[in-house]
């Protein structure tokens, strides 16, 4: 399906609903894909929302603007937009716009912990649709999360996103950085990381839960121990991270009960 409206330079993004059976109101996901802010695969978490949905939650894994079609704050606005278009879409599918969470995965996971973090503010808000409505998000899920680009200054994946080099573009490179806009009022965190990660270090990891901490941010760590980058999607992996993330957003569902 085609969500928002939304066209840019002549294509337009795509979205997948995962629908609970029932009548709701449910809480809803989305769902933010990683690939280094330059390939679109909303499939990529497939496995995550089909079993969410199972539980009773709605899963809209979402494609964005790649670093090719726009560079930052593109993506983040249309993560934004998405949080948005599932409380203006609240009657059609039933769902509870007081429980509304983000979850993603590498560059998705960048977003998600984005939405977290700056949720509201107007410079990141965008064009997209449905202004009337919050992008603030309930809690967030971020597996092996960009969360410090300008200590991935030198890769081109960071080039990318932020349309040059990092060092030239400071201001940008730490505004576009999650961590950098860790503070006490942002949305509970649940960040899963492989220690062996060699593409986005776990350190990351560990950096963003100290500063959330000392902020007074409620977040937790889960830890791969041995595992690389895309661990989630392992053997070994998988179920224990799913059920993280399964404990972890029904806290939040339970608590309204």
């Amino acid at each position: 399906m085609a969500w928002c409206g939304r066209t840019r330079r002549g294509f337009e993004l795509k979205a997948d609903l995962y629908l609970p059976n029932g009548n709701g109101p449910f809480p809803a996901i989305v769902f933010l894909h990683g690939g280094g802010f330059t390939d679109r695969n909303r499939a990529q978490l497939r496995r995550q929302a089909a079993h969410m949905a199972a539980l009773g939650m709605v899963g809209f894994a979402i494609e964005y603007r790649v670093a090719k079609e726009a560079p930052y704050p593109a993506a983040v606005s249309d993560a934004e937009a998405a949080v948005r278009w599932l409380r203006a879409n609240a009657a059609k599918y039933h769902i509870d716009t007081e429980r509304i969470f983000a979850a993603g995965s590498s560059a998705g996971g960048h977003l998600a912990t984005m939405l977290g973090v700056t949720g509201g503010e107007a410079a990141l808000e965008g064009d997209g649709c449905c202004k009337q409505f919050s992008s603030k998000v309930t809690a967030v899920v971020a597996f092996n999360p960009v969360l410090d680009l300008t200590a991935l200054a030198r890769r081109d994946s960071t080039t990318r996103f932020l349309g040059g080099k990092c060092e030239e573009r400071m201001a940008m490179c730490k505004d576009a950085s999650p961590i950098s806009h860790a503070n006490h009022d942002a949305a509970p965190m649940l960040i899963l990381h492989g220690t062996a990660d060699e593409t986005v270090p776990y350190q990351q990891a560990t950096a963003m839960v100290a500063k959330l901490k000392a902020a007074g941010a409620p977040v937790e760590l889960f830890t791969a121990t041995d595992a690389a980058h895309t661990f989630r999607s392992t053997a070994k992996w998988y179920a224990p991270s799913e059920q993280a993330m399964e404990e972890f957003l029904l806290r939040f569902v339970k608590a309204k009960r």
